[in-house]
């Protein structure tokens, strides 16, 4: 049986502790293990293409998207998207099982941005 591919998304800087617990349960526990492959962006080694090109990819690529969503937005680039947001819009592009998970902070103490890609996941 193939693993279940799974794309753990979210600010790294924000959710790093996170982001590696995940991972390290999701490959280390006996029987999750057997049956699930996370990814995580700040796991991969040199890069023969573009950041941006390599998670989109990822993402198409994963069975099942997770969001952890707090208090940042993240960098920008040029169109003022962030690397969290693009994720999130092509998992939903191409109809990925998706878990969000959301820090109970109240849209004052989050970054405009994370309120309005919150209204987004919520439509």
């Amino acid at each position: 049986m193939q693993k279940k591919k799974v794309f753990i998304s979210s600010v790294q800087s924000e959710f790093a502790e996170e982001r590696q617990m995940l991972f390290e349960y999701l490959t280390t526990d006996a029987l999750l293990g057997k049956f699930f492959e996370p990814f995580v962006f700040e796991n991969m080694s040199a890069l023969n293409a573009t950041p941006e090109t390599v998670f989109l990819q990822e993402v198409e690529n994963c069975d099942i998207y997770i969001g952890l969503f707090g208090k940042n937005y993240g960098y920008e680039d040029t169109e003022g998207i962030s690397p969290t947001e693009r994720e999130f819009d092509c998992a939903a592009k191409f109809h990925k099982t998706k878990f969000v998970y959301l820090t109970n902070h109240s849209n004052t103490e989050r970054k405009t941005n994370v309120s309005v890609l919150r209204h987004l996941i919520f439509r």
